[in-house]
């Protein structure tokens, strides 16, 4: 006697038992083909349990449910693509529709940027040369009183004296000396004492002509060079210039200040063949000048030595 399955299990044995024996099709035809045997109601009710309502309406069967959905997806994904493609074509309609377009912009940037960076680097050029020249003027210069310094006077004394050994002239070099500058510092203070020395180096620099040299050693020694002099008579004249120039007192903040000068003279070829020789004698000078009681000039000669 065989053993009847149990209620709960008929819809899977009877799914079993149709795949079973039926040679094709899907599980929901077969199950649909006890429909064929009318007074099977059980079979029929169990396979319609199984199956759905929607199965014994629509007897496509399961597959071709497949085959819908797998199409509905490749429909939407190739609507997406359709969407996707004319929201470009729009884009694109809409960026050549507005002025000048989005190329037109990115261009005006691009030059605008362009244009700042040009003028920052044109600016930073400027800047740099400005510093150069600067740097190069502080180094051939004095810093107080901006005078050609020690350095300038030494190349152009060696200039002079090589043009005047050719063409037969003679240079002029004046050695100055501010008598009883150091009461005038100590009594008014070092911020007087340079406005003082500046104030006599416009004073000397008035005084004598374009092709000549004013410079500042340092301290309150000053150096006049005369490129192109006629003689020893030609230098006492450009010394006595420069000692008038110190009779008007310099007004240094509520001070009214007086100052003479010591002068040395010395010429080349006269008193030296070489600017060393020249520059030392004209020191020598000036400290003879000193030594006659200031304010005065001097031109050396040999004994100064012996009286010193």
């Amino acid at each position: 006697m065989q053993n009847r399955p149990h209620p709960k299990n008929a819809p899977e044995s009877l799914f079993e038992e149709a795949e079973n024996t039926l040679p094709s099709g899907s599980v929901t035809e077969h199950a649909f083909a006890g429909q064929a045997n009318p007074g099977d109601k059980q079979t029929n009710d169990n396979c319609h349990r199984f199956s759905g309502p929607d199965r014994r309406r629509d007897g496509t069967g399961r597959r071709r449910g497949f085959a819908d959905r797998r199409g509905g997806v490749s429909d939407r994904r190739g609507g997406d693509t359709v969407r996707r493609d004319k929201d470009i074509e729009l884009h694109e309609q809409d960026i050549s529709a507005e002025p000048g377009g989005h190329s037109e912009a990115l261009l005006r940037d691009v030059n605008e940027q362009l244009v700042v960076a040009t003028i920052r680097a044109q600016t930073q050029a400027e800047t740099a040369e400005q510093i150069a020249a600067k740097m190069a003027h502080l180094a051939e210069h004095d810093y107080l009183t901006g005078l050609p310094n020690r350095a300038v006077l030494d190349d152009r004394l060696e200039r002079s004296i090589a043009l005047a050994q050719r063409h037969g002239n003679q240079v002029a070099l004046l050695y100055l000396d501010i008598d009883n500058f150091k009461h005038i510092n100590d009594s008014l203070g070092h911020a007087a004492g340079d406005q003082l020395l500046q104030s006599i180096g416009k004073r000397l620099q008035a005084c004598v002509r374009f092709s000549d040299t004013v410079s500042r050693q340092g301290g309150d020694e000053f150096v006049v060079l005369l490129a192109d002099v006629e003689g020893e008579h030609g230098a006492v004249l450009a010394a006595q210039k420069l000692i008038a120039a110190m009779v008007e007192p310099h007004r240094i903040g509520a001070h009214s200040l007086h100052v003479t000068l010591s002068i040395g003279i010395s010429l080349y070829p006269d008193h030296g063949t070489d600017k060393e020789t020249v520059i030392r004698n004209a020191d020598t000078a000036m400290y003879f000048a000193k030594h006659k009681g200031r304010n005065n000039y001097q031109v050396f000669s040999t004994d100064m030595k012996i009286q010193l």
